[in-house]
């Protein structure tokens, strides 16, 4: 099990961590194949959303319109440098702060990553 990040909008920081526009970044358990790229499977997991919200929780996926892939990702010195390709596509302004949220809570999840 790995976790990847998604967004209670304007949950106000009462389900998780207080982010942009007033929403709380969640955390939510995902099931993967043993690996030992356990970033790139995480990331692969939120990238492969195509649904604004996740199930029935309500959790709210900012890159869920976006055809995006891992182009390359690599992990130095507690430092995470993951680079994407393809169309990044927001819905609004509120968005680009949910991204970049969204992106580093995965990567910091691992103790391996601190920056």
């Amino acid at each position: 099990m790995l976790k990847i990040y998604l967004v209670a909008i304007g949950d106000n920081g009462v389900s998780g961590k207080k982010i942009g526009c007033d929403d709380s970044l969640v955390a939510v358990d995902v099931g993967v194949q043993p690996t030992v790229a356990v970033l790139r499977a995480a990331l692969t997991k939120l990238l492969e959303i195509k649904t604004n919200y996740y199930g029935d929780s309500g959790l709210y996926n900012a890159l869920y319109q976006s055809d995006l892939e891992i182009e390359n990702l690599s992990i130095q010195n507690g430092l995470a440098s993951i680079y994407l390709k393809g169309d990044l596509m927001l819905g609004g302004t509120c968005d680009s702060p949910r991204v970049d949220e969204q992106l580093k809570a995965i990567a910091l999840q691992f103790p391996t990553v601190s920056n």
